[in-house]
C-alpha cells in the first residue's frame, strides 16, 4: 500500500495555482507537476519578475552599496534601536508594529524581505511564525545570517503562500519597485494569503510629494537628484495614495490608515544625521507636519485589514 507524501509546510503553496507543496527529488512540487528547486535551505518559486523586479534583484545582489553591507549593518540595526537611535522611518515603523496586536503565535509573512530586519522585529514583538520572500538571493544569504524565520526565493507578484494562511503581510519600500499594473498584482496576493481580519502593513513612495526634499532636489537639480535612482527608483512607478486606496478596495483591503511621511526634515535627518535621538525626530515630525496633514512625503505608511 503506498503511503501518500507529506505535505512540506501547509503555509506553502505553488505559486501557479495554489495547490500544497510535495518534496520531490531536490525540490518540491505540486500535484499538477510544478516544480520548485532548492537553493540550500530557501525554496526558489522566482517566476516571471515584474519589470522592476529584476532589475531590484540585480542591485540587491550587487558587490556594492548599502545592500551589501550584510550581516554588520542588520546588528548595526538592532544596536542603534536598542541604544534609541534610529533613522526617523525606522521609528515610525517601529510605534507602528507595537501598535498592532493578534492571537497568539501569528503567521507574519514579509514581501520583499531583504536581510530580514523588520521581519525579526514583528516575531520579537509578537512571537509569532515568519516566512520571509525576496527576489535576490545574496538578500536571503543575509536573513539567514541572524533573521528570524524562513526564507525563500519569489516574487511579490506570485506568492507561494496558502490562501488566508497569513495573520500579517510586511510590504516596506516594496511596491514602487512593480510598476503600477505590478502593485496591482502584488496587493491582490497580499490579500489572497491573509485571513479574515488580518493586516497589511506598507511602506510605499509617493508621487505625491509635492514641497518634500526630493521634491525640492528634482527641481533644484532638472532631476538628476531626488528620485535615489541608485535604489531602483523611478518616479513613475511611485505609488499616489490614491492609487494605493482604490487597489486596496479593489482587492478587499479596508484602509485602517495612511499617514504621509517623511516631508522635509525628517528625510534631511535621515540622510544627513544618521541615528539621531528618538526625541530629535519627533520634533522634526512636528517641522513637517504642515506637509503631511496636507497629505504631501516622500512616502507614506499604510495599514489595511482583509475584509
Amino acid at each position: 500500500m503506498s503511503v501518500a507524501p507529506a505535505i512540506v509546510d501547509r503555509r506553502l503553496a505553488c505559486p501557479r495555482d495554489g495547490a500544497p507543496l510535495f518534496a520531490r527529488g531536490e525540490g518540491v512540487a505540486c500535484q499538477a507537476g510544478h516544480r520548485f528547486p532548492r537553493r540550500g535551505r530557501a525554496i526558489d518559486f522566482r517566476g516571471e519578475a515584474a519589470p522592476g523586479e529584476a532589475a531590484q534583484r540585480d542591485i540587491y545582489n550587487g558587490e556594492v552599496g548599502h545592500y551589501a553591507e550584510g550581516g554588520d549593518e542588520l546588528r548595526r540595526f538592532v544596536r542603534d534601536h536598542l541604544a534609541g537611535r534610529v533613522k526617523s522611518k525606522q521609528e515610525l515603523l517601529l510605534r507602528a508594529l507595537s501598535g498592532l496586536s493578534f492571537a497568539p503565535s501569528p503567521e507574519v509573512l514579509e514581501v520583499g524581505c531583504n536581510d530580514g530586519r523588520y521581519l525579526s522585529l514583528a516575531l520579537a514583538l509578537w512571537r509569532g511564525r515568519g516566512i520571509g520572500l525576496d527576489i535576490a538571493e545574496r538578500a536571503l544569504e543575509r536573513a539567514a545570517l541572524s533573521g528570524e524565520g524562513e526564507f525563500h526565493l519569489a516574487s511579490a507578484c506570485a506568492l507561494p503562500i496558502a490562501p488566508a494562511s497569513m495573520d500579517c503581510v510586511l510590504a516596506l519600500d516594496v511596491y514602487e519597485h512593480l510598476g503600477h499594473d505590478g502593485f496591482r498584482r502584488s496587493l491582490r496576493e497580499a490579500a489572497r494569503v491573509l485571513a479574515e481580519g488580518g493586516a497589511l502593513v506598507a511602506y510605499v513612495v509617493s508621487q505625491q510629494d509635492r514641497f518634500t526634499l526630493h521634491e525640492t532636489l528634482r527641481r533644484m537639480t532638472g532631476g538628476a537628484l531626488g528620485v535615489d535612482a541608485g535604489d531602483g527608483h523611478r518616479y513613475e512607478d511611485f505609488v499616489a495614495p490614491a492609487l494605493f486606496r482604490e487597489a486596496a478596495a479593489e482587492a478587499g483591503l479596508a484602509i485602517e490608515r495612511l499617514d504621509p511621511y517623511h516631508g522635509f526634515w525628517t528625510l534631511f535627518a535621515d540622510y544627513w544625521l544618521p541615528r539621531t535621538p528618538r526625541l530629535a525626530y519627533r520634533l522634526l515630525e512636528r517641522l513637517d507636519v504642515h506637509l503631511t496633514r496636507e497629505g504631501y512625503g516622500n512616502g507614506y505608511l499604510a495599514i489595511a485589514r482583509k475584509k
